[in-house]
């Protein structure tokens, strides 16, 4: 992958020096660093999206902008004899004082087979780069659109929009390359498959920054393991202003790795070669490449920060996952968001938003796990169940997305089960029909008034708007909050639209404690397509506001 410039020429050169792994015990300084973890871009699919501060000289600085999309979340067109994708990258910085920086790019995919193109397992990965940037703080936007693919709804059809991925953060970047005193690290680069061997210093020579080498191995989801079980990194460090001597004993940086939940560490020293030194004591900066085998790391979110011996100078903090399970990379990302979503309540509901990708999947593996009946078996009976009720929620249902169902019959169906009883009314004949229902959610034993004689008639042989009367049909008992709905909804065109009321007589098929079951027995739900979409959004519940 290449990134497009107009720049005509480039002032730094990088030296490589190759780091001596060294494992100790020693507790490091906490260091500073921009963006901790790459950010989540969501939308109509899911992208990641890390942000690098890259320096060009003294005072010009480059924001390089990294996306990862997983193949399977894009739309392909049959073209030269396969599958191509194509892609528009939108993004703007803007400062505090309104000073805004943007650039489109669009891309297009080599081409693909059917399976390369439809898998999730598959990345595309893809960039540009914001130049001169003249400011060091503000707000960071970004959009990508799918160009093959229109946004869902009909308005977005007609009006041609596409598909997007979005995210939005502060931005800041150091006021220069150098520290005051020491030596200064820049944001990292994470890198996938990159052949560190081939690039040893001993047989390599003074590159320049045009080369594009980097770029091929850009990895900005940072998700190591089963991806890749070597973490690498690239990282241009910056001596003070006139340069670092030779005879200063911290010549070194100081790495410490350390899980989220703080239950693992590993503690590493960085060494710099001699033709490193030469250049940092000229003044030049140098390439930090470093590499550790994950193998040594049990799943989960890390926190890595790399700082100077000797404690000056300016070190960088940043995150990165770890992931062991094979269903991880096959699992959607917006599966993970909708599932914890759903399931999740409370304080643990707090920590899954809160959470990194990878610290996101392990507390989901975990609430799963608890609940399977038969821990020693490969198969857990009630995450294949709830699989099963997603299918059926995704076809039949409205779908499933990172905010959970689409439609709240969604909802209640992953979390109650099949209704007992269904009554559907998709085009209401009678407009005492919505009324009835309203009564049978509070009333659990309100009669059901089949066709619109049972349901009676007014004094001059019109049809009723009294849904209580008795005169030539059956009564109806009744309910304080249903009359007050209907008092709300009597003159509203959604008072004749479609239904679905939705009755339990136990307490449904839990699989497990939720806000629903916990509440009783004889759950009802009413279902209002409020839009005439499709799409029905919950009424009323007697689990919601109790049962008179």
């Amino acid at each position: 992958m290449a990134f497009q410039s107009n720049r005509t020429e480039r002032s730094v050169c990088l030296y490589i020096c190759i780091p001596i792994l060294t494992l100790l015990t020693l507790l490091l300084p906490v260091a500073a660093g921009a963006m901790l973890h790459p950010l989540d871009g969501a939308g109509n699919f899911h992208t990641y999206v890390d942000v690098v501060n890259r320096w060009v000289s003294e005072d010009r600085l480059d924001v390089l902008v990294l996306i990862e999309v997983s193949n399977g979340d894009l739309e392909y067109k049959e073209e030269n004899g396969g599958y191509v994708g194509r892609m528009r990258l939108e993004v703007q910085l803007e400062s505090y004082d309104g000073k805004v920086i943007s650039q489109k790019r669009h891309l297009r995919t080599k081409v693909l087979s059917s399976v390369e193109s439809s898998t999730r397992t598959l990345f595309q990965v893809f960039g540009l780069v914001l130049e001169d940037v003249p400011f060091r703080a503000g707000r960071f936007n970004c959009q990508v659109y799918d160009v093959n693919r229109r946004r869902p709804g009909l308005l977005n059809q007609v009006s041609k929009r596409n598909s997007r991925s979005e995210c939005s953060s502060s931005w800041v970047a150091e006021e220069g390359p150098r520290a005051a005193e020491g030596i200064a690290l820049e944001d990292p680069l994470f890198l996938v498959h990159a052949p560190f061997v081939q690039w040893n210093p001993s047989g390599s020579v003074e590159s320049g920054g045009d080369d594009g080498w980097l770029h091929d191995y850009m990895h900005p989801s940072r998700r190591y393991g089963l991806e890749q079980d070597r973490l690498q990194i690239f990282q241009p460090v910056w001596p003070p202003a006139g340069g670092l001597a030779l005879d200063e004993s911290h010549q070194g940086f100081r790495v410490q790795i350390v899980s989220l939940d703080m239950e693992y560490a590993i503690n590493d020293t960085v060494g710099i070669d001699q033709r490193g030194r030469a250049a940092l004591s000229a003044g030049r900066p140098v390439a930090l490449f470093y590499e550790l085998d994950v193998n040594l790391l049990p799943e989960g979110a890390y926190r890595m920060s790399l700082a100077p011996l000797g404690g000056q100078g300016r070190g960088t903090l940043v995150e990165f996952d770890v992931v062991w399970r094979l269903e991880a990379l096959g699992r959607h990302r917006s599966q993970i968001l909708g599932e914890g979503r759903t399931v999740l309540e409370g304080k643990d509901l707090a920590r899954f938003l809160t959470a990194s990708p990878a610290e996101q999947e392990k507390l989901m593996d975990d609430f799963w796990d608890g609940l399977n009946p038969d821990p020693e078996s490969p198969v857990n009976e009630v995450y294949l169940e709830f699989q099963y009720r997603l299918a059926y929620v995704r076809k039949f249902l409205g779908g499933f997305g990172q905010l959970g169902a689409n439609d709240e019959r969604g909802e209640v169906f992953l979390l109650m089960g099949p209704a007992d009883e269904v009554q559907m009314y998709h085009m209401p004949m009678n407009n005492l029909d919505q009324d009835d229902a309203r009564i049978k959610v509070y009333q659990r034993f309100a009669p059901d008034r089949e066709g619109s004689e049972a349901k009676g008639g007014s004094v001059d042989g019109t049809q009723g708007s009294d849904p209580y009367q008795d005169l030539g049909g059956i009564p109806m008992p009744f309910s304080r909050r249903a009359e007050a709905q209907r008092q709300t909804q009597v003159y509203s065109p959604t008072h004749n639209f479609a239904f679905e009321l939705w009755e339990y007589n136990d307490v449904g098929n839990t699989l497990f404690d939720n806000r629903f079951s916990r509440k009783g027995m004889g759950q009802r739900f009413l279902f209002i397509d409020r839009n005439g979409s499709g799409d029905y959004s919950l009424e009323s519940s007697n689990i919601l506001q109790g049962e008179e």
